[in-house]
Parts: structure tokens; C-alpha cells; sequence
């Protein structure tokens, strides 16, 4: 049977067990069924803040120090857009890598594992959003075993209910969510009259 390692965090004093089997919980949910939206923002404030330093110290330098404010704005948002088409683009290369990889293990010739990667690279870039989500949502489903295991569960039941939440996250985040359609206004009066 494949043994799936729990958590043991040991500078966790005695009785603060079911706080951290809470914050487990909490963030694998969040990463099970919001997986993508937290992935990008995160990559969005990291790169953000990064970003951020760059474009203020550039200011401050050649500009004057009082623009240093606009110049952390600016490199805030520019980092962090840069930061989540990066992190797309880091999905395909990494797909298009292990494509590369597999079709050299089934001793293709080089040229063939290089088209077989740039194939797989094309497709990682279209299906980066669906991979980023069974990814979130894969990790949270680790993190919900382990939470569920600090409560006390069995492995087995562990297992099973983690797997099936994360099932069901996966499915909700590719479900494509139906757009609300705005009602249309019928023009007052323009029914029309009954002859006589």
C-alpha cells in the first residue's frame, strides 16, 4: 500500500494540535476549490512586491526621491502582471520539458523528442489554467489528509475523503461558471391592439 507522509511539526507545543489541523483545513480547502485564484494572486503580490523595490529604487535614482512612490506603483503592477504571464509560462515550459523527456524514454530520436516537447509546450500554455487548478487542488488535497489525520480519522478514511473533496474541487474549478444574462427591457405599450 503506498504510505502518504503526515505532517509532524514538533515545535508544535502540546494542545495546539487542533488549531494547526484548523489552519490545514482551512487552507487546503481554499487551495482544493480556489486553488487557481490563490496561485495567481499570490504570484501577482510576490512579483508585485519585487516590482515594487525595482521601480522605486530606479526612480529614486535617476528621477528625484519623490517620485519613488509612483515608481514602487508602477513596478507593483508591472512586476506583478509580469509575474502571473510568468508563471503561464512557466506551466508550458514544464510541460513541454517532461514532454521532452517521456518521448526520450521511449527512445525516439532527438529531433522527434524536441517536436514532441514544443507540441507539449503549446498544449501546457492552452491548458495552463486547468493544470494550475488540479495542481492547487492536488496539493490541497495532501494538506486536507494530513489536517484530517490530526483529527483523529483512520488513513483509509483519510484517503478516501480527501480524494473525494479534491475531486469535487477540481470539478468545480473547470466547471465553466454560466454568465448572468441582463434582462432585456420590452418597450411599454407596443402590444398590439385588438381590432374590433
Amino acid at each position: 500500500m503506498l504510505s502518504i507522509p503526515n505532517i509532524t511539526m514538533p515545535g508544535i507545543p502540546q494542545g495546539q494540535e487542533p488549531l494547526l489541523a484548523l489552519a490545514l483545513l482551512g487552507v487546503s480547502l481554499l487551495l482544493i476549490f480556489a486553488g487557481r485564484t490563490v496561485a495567481k494572486v499570490v504570484a501577482f503580490v510576490v512579483a508585485g512586491l519585487v516590482g515594487a523595490a525595482f521601480g522605486g529604487t530606479l526612480a529614486i535614482q535617476f528621477l528625484s526621491p519623490g517620485w519613488g512612490l509612483v515608481g514602487g506603483i508602477l513596478g507593483f503592477v508591472i512586476g506583478g502582471l509580469l509575474g502571473v504571464a510568468l508563471m503561464i509560462l512557466g506551466i508550458g515550459l514544464a510541460a513541454g520539458y517532461a514532454g521532452y523527456l517521456l518521448a526520450l524514454d521511449f527512445a525516439l530520436s532527438p529531433t522527434f523528442a524536441l517536436v514532441v516537447g514544443l507540441v507539449a509546450f503549446i498544449v501546457g500554455l492552452v491548458l495552463a489554467n486547468k493544470i494550475l487548478s488540479l495542481g492547487a487542488a492536488v496539493v490541497g488535497g495532501f494538506l486536507l489528509f494530513n489536517a484530517l489525520t490530526l483529527f483523529g480519522l483512520g488513513n483509509t478514511l483519510s484517503v478516501l475523503i480527501a480524494a473525494g473533496i479534491t475531486l469535487i474541487g477540481v470539478w468545480y474549478q473547470w466547471e465553466p461558471r454560466k454568465r448572468t444574462s441582463q434582462p432585456t427591457a420590452t418597450p411599454v405599450g407596443s402590444q398590439p391592439s385588438a381590432s374590433r
